[in-house]
Formats: C-alpha cells, structure tokens, sequence
C-alpha cells in the first residue's frame, strides 16, 4: 500500500511539473526581427550581426539570438525582407529598443573604372560595432510579434581618402503597407526620393529598375529621380508632382520612362 501510494504521489508531481512547464511555454511570447534595405549606389554590401537584443520596458535588456547571421543588405531592394532573428519564449511586455552587434567581418563591393571592386569595411572611429534602434513593440502570450528594420545603405557607408567606413544607421518601419512603388524604363541606376517639406525618403532602383518605399505617412508628395545611362555617364532627371500616398497602401506608379 505504502509503495502504491509512492508512485501515485511521484506521478501526481510529474503531471503537475509537465503541465507547469506547457503554461510557461503558452504565457511566452514571439518576437520576430526583419530588415529590408534604402540601398545605396553600390554593388553589395555583405555584413555580419553576431547578437541581437531587445530591451523590454522598466526590466532590461533580452537576447533574441546569438548565431552570426551574414546578410547581403543589396539583395533587399524592392520590398524584399530577409529574417535576422525569430526568438520564441520571449517574456511578454513592451520592448522600446533593439541592439544590433556587428561583427569586425563586413565588405562592401562597389562600381571600379575596371568592374566590380570589393573592399573590407572599417567601423567609424567612434563606433563600437553596436547599433541601438528606437522600436515599439508590444509582445503579448502565444501571438508572434514582428518588428521591420530599414538598412539605410546610402548613410551608413562613408568614404574617407579612399577608405570605406561603416556606422549603420537603421530604423523600424512602423507601417510597412503604407508607401510608393514603381519601374524606371531607360536606367537601371537610379536615386528615387519622396518628399513634401518637412519629410524625405529615397532609396535605390534594384538591378530591373524596380523599386519601393514603405513606411511612409500619408500626405501628397513630390517624386525626384536621378540616374544614368547604364552606358555612359549622362544624368537622367525627372520629377512627379503630387505623388498622393493614403494608410494602408503601396501605391503604384506603374512605368516611368526616364
């Protein structure tokens, strides 16, 4: 009787641990990290993110992973995304920043007189590899959260007496369904910027002339393109007026022939 009651006690605690520890799974959160990328006029931009965390409000900073992720930022022209960190069992509560570290390993391929030119990326002198962006995010029990980051290619590249140097500059993309896209007909090297005063964003055309801006607010605004022709050096310039962006949608502007 004694050794019955033994194992139904054992089994009663390895029920109970077994389902104190599904609770704990289903009260923690999703967190997941994107980026997409306002490129630059460069070839490819490969860099290496060792850690990524999150601060969660009044409590302190998380890991969300680890593992060295290498990422080509060029390749995520026109709306592409690429995932940097998908972290499950993430406390819930609402997290305000997130922390990119970068690693000493980071190229960038650039436009030579000859072709394509590789060189090694090194960090400002006044940059310690790491990269802190505002973000608002609510991470709730079981729902996964997700944050897009924008990879500002054109101000994160500095060139100093032929020296390349980084100091990434990201953002989040607060609504990424709200923006501008387009095709250009006569260049596949091209600025693209949107702006109405107070507020500008541009990015590049990608390697079929497409290209797209997210994450901006509604309101009318004025469309600027720069290029070239792919075979010689003559600048191409064209203007749209009155470009109106609404909530809730990327709006096309179909072909532009420049």
């Amino acid at each position: 009787m004694k050794r019955m009651l033994l194992l139904m006690l054992l089994g009663c605690v390895g029920f109970t641990m077994q389902a104190c520890k599904k609770n704990k799974e289903a009260a923690q959160g999703k967190m997941e990290v994107r980026m997409t990328d306002s490129p630059g006029d460069f070839v490819a931009l490969n860099v290496q993110i060792m850690k990524i965390e999150a601060y969660l409000d009044n409590s302190g900073w998380v890991v969300l992973n680890e593992t060295t992720k290498e990422v080509n930022v060029l390749d995520l022209t026109n709306g592409a995304e690429v995932t940097i960190s998908s972290a499950t069992n993430v406390q819930p509560g609402l997290y305000t920043k997130l922390r990119l570290t970068f690693s000493g390993q980071n190229s960038l391929t650039i436009n030579g007189a000859s072709g394509p030119n590789t060189v090694d990326l090194s960090f400002n002198s006044n940059y310690s590899h790491q990269v802190e962006i505002p973000i608002h995010c609510q991470v709730n029990s079981g729902i996964t959260s997700s944050v897009l980051l924008d990879f500002n290619v054109a101000l994160s590249i500095k060139e100093n007496n032929g020296q390349y140097e980084m100091n990434p500059v990201l953002a989040e993309i607060v609504d990424p369904n709200t923006g501008v896209q387009g095709h250009l007909e006569g260049t596949t090297q091209a600025a693209v910027t949107l702006s109405n005063g107070g507020k500008s964003f541009s990015t590049y055309v990608n390697k079929n002339g497409y290209f797209m801006i997210r994450g901006v607010p509604d309101g009318t605004y004025l469309l600027k393109i720069e290029g070239k022709q792919s075979d010689n050096a003559v600048l191409l310039q064209k203007s749209i007026q009155n470009v109106t962006i609404s909530n809730g949608q990327i709006k096309s502007l179909g072909t532009i022939q420049l």
